[in-house]
């Protein structure tokens, strides 16, 4: 028999490096850290109580913000819906109150709810932290309500102070 094959050193280190790197790949994109690098770059953080996103420009009343993140806090076991009102300016809105819709069912991450009113703006409902990627079924229900109201657009809150934002 001849004798065993045997790569050069510089290629055992290589190939050792290439293995490393598709095992860290392997782990950074598996569930459930997919779902949060998604959502860290599907969503935007607030500042001075403003989300600016494309075209939408989405302005919170210091009561409405503060309402939804006591909402957020009490409820983070759950995901939890809430319909926002107040007036649209082109692409700007501005959120002056809120209201909760009758939820039929809440799970870490499942909210079942009535439709919010005709005149809502903005729908928004909590994901599991760090996750703000819209479901398909959250796009559904928002084209739906489209039908209704083509102003309305959603929001997914999966941070206090973090949404995406979905027209």
């Amino acid at each position: 028999l001849g004798a065993p094959f045997s790569l050069p050193p510089s290629w055992q280190f290589l190939i050792g490096i290439l293995i490393i790197i598709l095992l860290v790949s392997l782990i950074l994109v598996s569930y459930p850290l997919d779902n949060i690098i998604r959502g860290q770059l599907e969503s935007t953080p607030l500042q001075a109580n403003t989300l600016v996103v494309d075209t939408y420009q989405i302005v919170f009343s210091d009561d409405v913000l503060s309402q939804l993140q006591q909402i957020y806090f009490q409820e983070q076991k759950v995901e939890f819906s809430v319909c926002l009102l107040g007036k649209v300016e082109g692409a700007t809105y501005s959120l002056t109150s809120l209201y909760q819709p009758r939820m039929y069912e809440q799970t870490f991450n499942h909210v079942v709810f009535e439709p919010c009113s005709q005149n809502t703006l903005v729908m928004l409902h909590s994901h599991p932290y760090k996750s703000c990627v819209a479901s398909q079924t959250d796009l559904q229900t928002l084209r739906r309500t489209q039908e209704r109201n083509k102003a309305t657009i959603m929001l997914v809150m999966c941070e206090p102070e973090r949404f995406a934002v979905y027209g």
